[in-house]
C-alpha cells in the first residue's frame, strides 16, 4: 500500500512541475532533466513511471478529462422531453466553473499550440459524446456528426478565449454564453422544420 502512495505521489510531482515549466517554457522548450529537477525527484526515477514527457502530459490530461465527464454528469442522450437548453446551461457553467478550479492544466492544454498531439484526441472524444447526446433528439435537420464538431469546436474556442483574457466573466456567465451563443442555435438549427 505504501508503494502505491508513492508512486502516486511520485506521479503527482512529475505532472506538477510539467505543468508549472510549459506556463513558464512552453511544452517544447522543456526537457525531461528540467522536470525532474522541478519535481526533485531522480532522472531515472522518471523512467520507472514513463517512456516520455508526451506520456506524462497524455495521463494528465485523460485523468482531468475522465474527471470532467464524471463532474459534468451528462445524460447518455438528450431524451425527447428534456429541457436540453437547461441541461446545457448547468454542463456549461460545470465546465467553467472546473476550468477556473485547474487553470493551469486548461491553459497548458488549450494554449500552447504545441499540444495539438493531446488536444486533438481530447476534441474527438468530446465529439463522440455530444454524437452520442444529439443522437437521441427528434427531426434532425442537420447531420450529428457535423453539429457535434461545431458544438466541440465553438466550445473550445470559448473557453481558450476565456483563458487568453483572464477569465473575464465568471463560470456562471461563461455557461449562459455558452448556452446561448453555441447551444440554443445549434438545438435551434437542428430540430426546426
Amino acid at each position: 500500500m505504501s508503494k502505491d502512495r508513492r508512486i502516486r505521489r511520485t506521479q503527482k510531482l512529475l505532472g506538477e512541475a510539467l505543468i508549472a515549466l510549459v506556463l513558464e517554457k512552453g511544452y517544447k522548450n522543456i526537457t525531461i532533466q528540467d522536470v525532474t529537477e522541478r519535481a526533485d525527484i531522480g532522472y531515472r526515477t522518471f523512467f520507472r513511471h514513463y517512456d516520455g514527457l508526451d506520456e506524462l502530459f497524455i495521463e494528465i490530461v485523460q485523468e482531468r478529462v475522465y474527471e470532467l465527464y464524471d463532474i459534468l454528469d451528462l445524460p447518455q442522450v438528450y431524451e425527447a422531453n428534456a429541457d436540453h437548453i437547461e441541461i446545457s446551461r448547468e454542463s456549461g457553467s460545470t465546465l467553467f466553473k472546473h476550468i477556473q478550479e485547474s487553470p493551469k492544466i486548461f491553459r497548458v492544454l488549450l494554449l500552447d499550440d504545441n499540444l495539438s498531439f493531446v488536444l486533438e484526441p481530447v476534441m474527438k472524444m468530446a465529439r463522440k459524446k455530444n454524437e452520442e447526446l444529439l443522437s437521441g433528439l427528434p427531426n434532425i435537420n442537420i447531420s450529428i456528426p457535423v453539429a457535434a464538431n461545431h458544438i466541440i469546436a465553438a466550445t473550445f474556442g470559448l473557453m481558450r478565449w476565456w483563458l487568453e483574457n483572464d477569465m473575464p466573466h465568471s463560470a456562471e456567465k461563461m455557461g449562459e454564453i455558452f448556452t446561448e451563443l453555441i447551444i440554443q442555435p445549434t438545438f435551434l438549427a437542428l430540430t426546426s422544420k
